[in-house]
């Protein structure tokens, strides 16, 4: 652990914990795949985390702990960011719902039911983002 890790605030823990389980989720069904890696490096950079940050967590995601979201959005959130990960390659598969599934109750939610993946990759075939998918599903 560095001297930066033993100082973060709780927004970039959380924001670190919150890529790993993204990466774990394109490491899932053994590929990484080129639109994976781009989906990766863009929320990475999109949530503050800096290039070397994205780089050690995408070679060892397992050395990063897991951070529990405090509210229902953050964890709905997380889960879309993680749906729409594991949907990058054009479809989910087993090894990826499996992790899905344990993230899921990781981060506070009883089920996978309650997450409501297929709608989710529903919304994602349409062209609608995180805010437009919450707006749809959670609000």
């Amino acid at each position: 652990m560095n001297i930066e890790e033993l100082y973060e605030t709780g927004d970039r823990k959380k924001n670190r914990c919150h890529f790993r389980n993204m990466v774990l989720i394109a490491k899932a069904d053994g590929v990484k795949s080129p639109e994976e890696k781009q989906l990766l490096e863009k929320i990475g950079a999109h949530i503050g985390l800096s290039s070397e940050q994205i780089q050690s967590i995408l070679k060892s995601p397992e050395q990063f702990g897991v951070h529990t979201p405090h509210n229902r959005e953050e964890r709905f959130e997380q889960m879309i960011n993680l749906v729409q990960m594991a949907q990058a390659d054009g479809h989910i598969s087993d090894s990826e719902m499996n992790l899905l599934e344990r993230v899921a109750v990781g981060i506070g939610f009883k089920n996978l039911d309650e997450v409501d993946v297929e709608s989710i990759v529903a919304l994602i075939g349409r062209g609608e983002g995180t805010e437009g998918i919450m707006d749809e599903l959670l609000y």
